[in-house]
């Protein structure tokens, strides 16, 4: 009764995370499509960041007008001047500092560092599609591939942007190791480089803050602070990163073919079960309310809820500037 779509099948390291905090939320995400109709702020905001990023690293870090103008171009395509003051801390200003920011305290980023080129590209937002065995591929985004000048050692600069106090803690740094988007993307230097020659990720985080009263330490205003990771695999972790990611995957298609025997006549929905632990990750779950009231989803999906709209998450539509389709490097 479910109508199939493409972005079933198309799969990257968000969707198996999503997968993996809970196989009924990853359910009426992707396979029924449904998302809160509210403007994903953090996910614009952070696409926004990276175009001025990428505007850094394509043409230095002192050119801070120009980053900001990349960012302030895409932001605007779907928040304008009326919400600046709703998303505080992330608003474009902060963002400005935020570039500032690496001007002054990263100055030495292209000097012992430089983007790699690879036939006439510079390698800056980068996607297409990695193999993970011999019939499966996962969607890939890169931000960047780096070659560190005094060695050769290539890694990538991986952008992500927070509020400042949830990098006080070290829980903001330890989600990065084992992460699924790190193995994938070390896996697609792995695909390009020879493996003696790959270092890794390294997460640039930038974090943002609005104190709306002052006190002797800090003003009030603004406040941007920077941290990176290296969090480097070797390629014993990274035999396990490719273990885990092609059980993720047989689990997904186990559970695509449960669903295929499944009917609206059935008491409970024997696919894609609940991980009741992951309730209340983060701001907590959107379909936390469906779990508790329907035991078979597919009696309730003839129409999308109120608050919700469907819409797919097709990675391979996904906008860069460099696309690039890998094969296994033998």
């Amino acid at each position: 009764m479910l109508q199939e779509q493409p972005a079933w099948y198309i799969r990257d390291s968000s969707k198996l995370d999503d997968y993996n905090a809970c196989p009924r939320r990853y359910f009426y995400r992707h396979i029924l499509g449904w998302t809160l109709d509210i403007p994903a702020h953090d996910l614009h905001f952070g696409q926004a960041w990276h175009c001025g990023r990428e505007h850094q690293l394509l043409h230095g870090y002192d050119d801070v007008e120009g980053a900001y103008f990349s960012f302030i171009n895409e932001y605007r395509k779907v928040f304008d001047e009326t919400t600046d003051e709703v998303y505080l801390p992330k608003s474009p200003t902060s963002a400005l500092m935020g570039y500032m920011k690496f001007a002054e305290e990263r100055a030495d980023d292209l000097v012992d560092n430089e983007v790699v080129e690879i036939d006439g590209e510079k390698m800056t937002e980068i996607s297409g599609i990695v193999p993970v065995d011999a019939n499966r591929s996962l969607h890939y985004r890169m931000d960047s591939i780096i070659r560190r000048k005094e060695d050769g050692k290539i890694f990538s600069w991986d952008h992500k942007t927070t509020k400042s106090r949830y990098m006080i803690s070290g829980l903001w740094q330890r989600q990065f190791y084992l992460s699924i988007q790190n193995g994938t993307y070390t896996h697609c230097l792995y695909c390009m480089f020879p493996i003696d020659q790959v270092l890794g990720l390294e997460f640039c985080g930038c974090g943002f803050e609005f104190l709306k009263r002052g006190s002797r330490e800090r003003s009030a205003g603004y406040h941007v602070k920077l941290e990176r990771v290296p969090a480097f695999k070797t390629p014993d972790q990274m035999n396990v990163w490719l273990w885990t990611v092609n059980m993720i995957l047989d689990s997904i298609d186990r559970d695509m073919d449960r669903l295929s025997h499944c009917t609206e006549n059935d008491q409970v929905l024997m696919a894609f079960r609940m991980n009741p632990k992951s309730c209340s990750d983060y701001r907590g779950c959107p379909y936390h309310d469906f779990c508790i009231h329907w035991s078979n989803p597919l009696q309730q999906c003839y129409e999308v809820p109120m608050g919700f709209r469907q819409e797919f998450w097709d990675p391979s539509e996904m906008d860069t500037r460099v696309k690039k389709n890998l094969e296994w490097n033998r």
